[in-house]
């Protein structure tokens, strides 16, 4: 399983997660998802797991952030796609957004139909990219 590409969410939220699983299999994104629930969790899956391609990362989770994670993944998978994803909005947020320089930040505290819209089209971005 060295070679399976990986996509990580890293988020406590049961029904996040479910939703942004289900937008990745809805998008056919070339990828097998692996779930985190906790910033330590996260970190443990990425130290043991090869090749994660893209990751969905909750900027406000128990323990220490998703700020961490991100730059744990910046570390050891460098090409990493990463989106920071939170229910909150606000400059703050979007200013450690742009210093952890993630591909994107994305609020679902929008309309659902917004944010499915704008991950959707994320995913088809990631996927062409090599």
């Amino acid at each position: 399983m060295q070679g399976t590409a990986r996509f990580l969410i890293a988020d406590d939220t049961p029904g996040k997660q479910f939703y942004l699983r289900s937008l990745l299999k809805k998008s056919h994104f070339p990828a097998e998802v692996v779930v985190a629930g906790t910033t330590k969790e996260s970190e443990e899956m990425i130290a043991k797991m090869p090749n994660i391609v893209g990751a969905f990362v909750d900027l406000r989770m128990p323990q220490a952030g998703g700020i961490p994670i991100v730059e744990m993944l910046r570390r050891t998978h460098p090409h990493t796609r990463i989106a920071l994803i939170t229910a909150s909005t606000g400059e703050t947020l979007e200013r450690e957004a742009a210093q952890a320089e993630v591909s994107d930040f994305i609020s679902t505290a929008y309309p659902e139909k917004f944010v499915t819209e704008r991950i959707l089209k994320l995913l088809e971005e990631w996927k062409g990219m090599k």
